[in-house]
């Protein structure tokens, strides 16, 4: 399961929702009413965990993560300025 495929796994199984012709990877979910206040702080502590991701308050507050494409779009971002420093061989820690 690729990071989209996971993420939008995660909305399905906790909000209830399908995506299809209705809901769609631009929808807006707020504005659709499948996530609101409490479920915002689920899905970003998902993102903290799942994907390893140390979100801060100017994160949440500078960016707009209003449909599966812009949460995709910000956790491929946040993974490719992550530091990989000491991570080799399948992103195993070196055992020195």
């Amino acid at each position: 399961m690729d990071r989209t495929q996971k993420i939008q796994h995660f909305i399905e199984e906790r909000f209830l929702v399908e995506f299809g012709a209705e809901v769609t990877a631009e929808t807006d979910l707020f504005e659709a009413g499948v996530i609101d206040s409490f479920g915002y702080i689920q899905l970003m502590s998902f993102l903290e965990v799942d994907f390893a991701l140390p979100i801060s308050d100017d994160d949440l507050l500078a960016n707009d993560f209003v449909s599966l494409a812009d949460i995709d779009a910000f956790v491929g971002g946040m993974a490719e300025n992550r530091p990989h420093a000491g991570l080799e061989h399948g992103g195993m820690p070196r055992a020195d």
